[in-house]
């Protein structure tokens, strides 16, 4: 199984810890391939320090965990906007890169799109029954 995780499921795991951190957790532990951006690890560092305002030093932290449990795919250009919110387009066009089976997501703009040409947009909680569904997290 292939996984691109959104900005968002990275920060929750960073703020508040066991839910998140253990659908990411079950995900590496069933050897499935976490796929990750550069867009990505920026908007986490960004999303910590200037809107939320914790320290640099968590935001690297959080940074270099995302990469360690990760494949960094390389955005290539390409005709996939999200019409919603063309911020968001580097998102989808990432997880399309990488071949992703599930991009999981809580934003709605991305949610709206699913199923998007093979790839599936769910939400955190989404992700998380399909997890307990396998018998990855009780």
């Amino acid at each position: 199984m292939r996984i691109f995780f959104d900005t968002n499921v990275y920060v929750a795991e960073a703020l508040l810890g066991e839910w998140a951190e253990a659908m990411i957790s079950a995900t590496v532990r069933a050897a499935w391939r976490i796929f990750i951006s550069d867009d990505v690890l920026d908007e986490i560092q960004r999303v910590l320090t200037d809107d939320l305002g914790f320290s640099a030093r968590l935001a690297r932290l959080t940074r270099q965990r995302c990469v360690r449990r990760s494949i960094c795919i390389r955005e290539i250009a390409s005709r996939h906007e999200v019409p919603g919110d063309p911020a968001d387009s580097p998102i989808l066009r990432a997880a399309l890169a990488a071949s992703a089976d599930y991009l999981v997501t809580n934003d709605q703009h991305l949610l709206e799109l699913d199923p998007y040409e093979g790839l599936r947009i769910i939400s955190m909680s989404a992700y998380h029954e399909l997890l307990k569904n396998e018998g990855l997290i009780p």
